[in-house]
């Protein structure tokens, strides 16, 4: 794992706040494959993907992160990646959450774009809540600040939920490389 503390400047992600909380978010479903359909819960968190300039440059961004994580492995038989999704904005009010899972997301990668996940990309936008806690592998909490950027294997040993916030909202973005 990687964290980026600064990957994100505070005015940025002050503004990407401020633009996407007037947005329309939509529901976080999971993709059941022996359902072949989503799955949606009432507590979940809510998502949405947008164009907004600001997501834009943190596309564009994602690019410069993926390589100095790949600079701190030093693997030199894996060297490169084939590309990343667009960010997702994640949005968890009150009592909303995210169940325990890991990022071995096929839906999102069988349509335009082909490939496996390898690596989940995710920053903090803000402070301003309470609770909402990010934790990996069962029990280890890992504080984000605002601002920061945590990169972690999209496969079933990086297993990772979010408890439930009890005050504010919290806000954030993933990405994911193939």
């Amino acid at each position: 794992m990687l964290t980026i503390p600064d990957f994100l400047d505070q005015s940025t992600c002050k503004d990407i706040v401020k633009k996407t909380s007037k947005l329309n978010w939509h529901s976080h479903g999971y993709y059941d494959l022996e359902k072949n359909k989503n799955i949606y819960y009432d507590n979940e968190l809510s998502v949405l993907h947008t164009d907004i300039p600001e997501i834009e440059r943190l596309n564009e961004k994602l690019g410069y992160a993926l390589k100095l994580y790949l600079e701190k492995l030093n693997l030199p038989w894996y060297n490169s990646y084939h590309g990343y999704t667009k960010v997702r904005m994640n949005k968890y009010t009150k009592n909303t959450v995210m169940r325990l899972h890991c990022d071995h997301i096929h839906s999102i990668f069988d349509g335009e774009i082909k490939g496996v996940p390898i690596l989940t990309m995710l920053g903090s936008l803000n402070n301003n809540y309470k609770g909402g806690e990010l934790v990996m592998f069962n029990s280890e909490t890992v504080e984000l600040k605002a601002g920061s950027l945590l990169i972690f294997p999209s496969n079933f040993l990086y297993p990772h939920e979010v408890l439930p916030v009890k005050e504010g909202i919290r806000y954030s973005f993933v990405s994911w490389s193939w």
